[in-house]
């Protein structure tokens, strides 16, 4: 169903000159649309190999990758009322940090590898960059999916699956590509996995576009859900699939990109972008909100309810979900309320945030499931598009085997969406890419932060800023944060850390409410430089779309970058991702 507007709230005064609007959005029932497909036991899976003899191989070549398309941000869209270009007076108080660079005093492990990722499942994979550093932790577990592979690990390192699974065979389906046959399978992209601590239960998501037997794109898409049965994530999960193409829509058929995953009290909650499978167009964003009571029991088609968000405000793109931290309370007023947040991430220059608040979330405990949706603009911290990143020249042996031999790539700076978002002692942490100014005048991929104080009271949305600020590491650059914070306000920023200092380096800048970010640990010093097949394709080299930072009851963290160590590698990429517990 199309968003039905309600009514407007005008906050002049608040938002220095222009009105804020507070829009109501409707959404539909899609209960049945979810299904339970089939179970499967992860450890069982990876105690055995299928398809892993390599003298059965082809003697002709097959695909090596399976490039998906950039899906960008709809650039051009209107702009809001009363945009201001970077470092106007809404951000007139935030403050740029150059922060120290020095080794972190536990160095964690290593997680999974380009090498882990490709030669899974007996090599039936594809070369994949960028690698998308998603990890989840709970009850002496930690569960890392990188791209389309998955492991478990205790929290000292040690692997627990004999091999590391692909998430084709999480989800029950064949090889991404069978390379005894040359038959392509589904392939599974953007992952997310996700730990919810109130039901001990772990998540593996993913969409996927399809594809025929021979590798050509089909105008359908799925979202795939694999929740485990048991708070042991190596054992059996729920497989369960959405059909996503959404015919008949306007502008689909229609792939839902960039899944995100959040949760309050009573529901999973799933945003993502759906584009247009014919021209790659941004179309509208989409929410799915998922029964936790429903999962919790098995059901073979969860409560689901849905809203279909179309472009029109400018902030609609990568709407970010709330996740609540073990030691934080989740907002049980107004039927229960989950918080999201977005940016206007297609546009040059802004300062404005949107925060989203879906309430009475507890019907989704019902067969009937009647929520809500708002939102309301308001004014935070400015940002912009980042620029291109530099690494540390050094050596790269498959851009010197291209002919002409090229040199060490430029890494792309990504975008400012919003790549995390965390609600904990009643606050709103965020964190994104933009450009930044660093204390020598130079100009810089870095890191803006906000912090906001939200409330809903009487069907009244509003969000002040706490704290807000750039994080910047002088003549070199910080990719994809994470943010994650306690309910105490204690907070810690991870990142890639890369430019003519450093080779892309996994780190974290810890900091407080009370105390401001001046370190920068670096948990896995990169080795090399990044030297994959995607730097040398006529763009910079694609980074992980986002990393990975958690806070646990205890007060410690879990952090995951993107970094290039000194690792097995394939012909095509190097990249590998660190894992690393802080404790303040």
């Amino acid at each position: 169903m199309r968003p039905i507007y309600v009514c407007s709230l005008l906050f002049g005064s608040a938002l220095a000159g222009w009105a804020a609007t507070q829009n109501y959005y409707s959404g539909t029932n899609v209960t049945g649309q979810l299904v339970l497909v089939r179970t499967v036991d992860a450890m069982a899976k990876a105690q055995n190999m299928t398809l892993s003899s390599m003298r059965f191989r082809l003697n002709r070549p097959t695909p090596e990758f399976r490039p998906l398309a950039r899906l960008k941000p709809p650039l051009g869209a209107l702009a809001l009322p009363g945009m201001r270009a970077l470092g106007a007076s809404a951000a007139s108080a935030a403050l740029t940090y150059s922060l120290t660079v020095e080794p972190a005093a536990n160095g964690g492990f290593e997680g999974l590898t380009h090498y882990d990722q490709r030669m899974a499942n007996g090599e039936n994979q594809f070369s994949v960059e960028p690698p998308n550093a998603s990890i989840a932790t709970g009850g002496g577990y930690v569960l890392q999916g990188v791209n389309n592979a998955v492991q478990v690990y205790t929290t000292a390192g040690v692997p627990l699956l004999p091999r590391v699974l692909t998430s084709n065979e999480l989800f029950g389906l064949g090889p991404a590509i069978d390379r005894v046959t040359g038959v392509y399978g589904v392939y599974p992209t953007d992952m997310r996995v996700f730990y919810d601590h109130s039901l001990s239960r772990w998540f593996v998501l993913q969409r996927a576009q399809e594809n025929d037997a021979a590798g050509n794109w089909l105008p359908k898409s799925r979202l795939f859900l694999a929740v485990s049965q048991t708070a042991d994530p190596t054992r059996t999960y729920n497989i369960y699939e959405m059909n996503t193409t959404e015919l008949g829509h306007p502008g689909c058929p229609c792939l839902l990109d960039f899944p995100q995953v959040g949760a309050d009290q009573y529901g999973i909650y799933i945003s993502g972008n759906q584009y247009s499978t014919a021209t790659e167009t941004f179309q509208d964003a989409a929410i799915l909100a998922i029964s936790k009571s429903s999962l919790l029991t098995q059901s073979v088609a969860p409560v689901a309810f849905r809203f279909v968000i179309p472009s029109s405000q400018g902030h609609e793109f990568s709407i970010q979900p709330a996740t609540t931290p073990p030691g934080s309370s989740y907002f049980l007023a107004n039927g229960g309320l989950e918080f999201f947040l977005s940016n206007n991430a297609n546009y040059a220059f802004d300062d404005k945030f949107s925060v989203w608040a879906m309430y009475n979330t507890a019907s989704l405990g019902t067969g009937n499931p009647n929520l809500f949706l708002t939102r309301l603009a308001v004014p935070g911290v400015s940002y912009t598009y980042p620029n291109t990143a530099t690494q540390r020249p050094g050596p790269n042996p498959y851009g010197s085997s291209l002919f002409p031999p090229r040199g060490v790539p430029f890494i792309e700076g990504g975008d400012p969406r919003l790549m995390s978002l965390t609600y904990a002692g009643g606050r709103l942490y965020t964190a994104f890419s933009t450009r930044v100014t660093d204390s020598q005048g130079g100009i810089q991929v870095g890191v803006g932060y906000l912090v906001l104080s939200p409330t809903f009271r009487g069907g009244l949305l509003s969000a002040p800023v706490l704290k807000s600020g750039y994080l910047a590491a002088n003549g070199n650059h910080l990719l994809r944060p994470a943010i994650a914070a306690t309910a105490r306000g204690q907070i810690v920023i991870s990142s890639t850390l890369t430019g003519p200092g450093y080779y892309p380096s996994a780190v974290y800048a810890p900091f407080s409410l009370s105390t401001p970010p001046s370190v920068l640990k670096v948990a896995g010093a990169g080795a090399l430089p990044e030297d994959g097949f995607t730097g040398y394709e006529g763009y910079p080299a694609r980074w992980g779309d986002y990393s990975t930072s958690i806070s646990l009851q205890d007060g410690s963290f879990w952090i995951a970058a993107e970094y290039i160590p000194n690792l097995p590698r394939t012909e095509y990429a190097n990249w590998g991702t660190r894992v690393v517990r802080y404790v303040p």
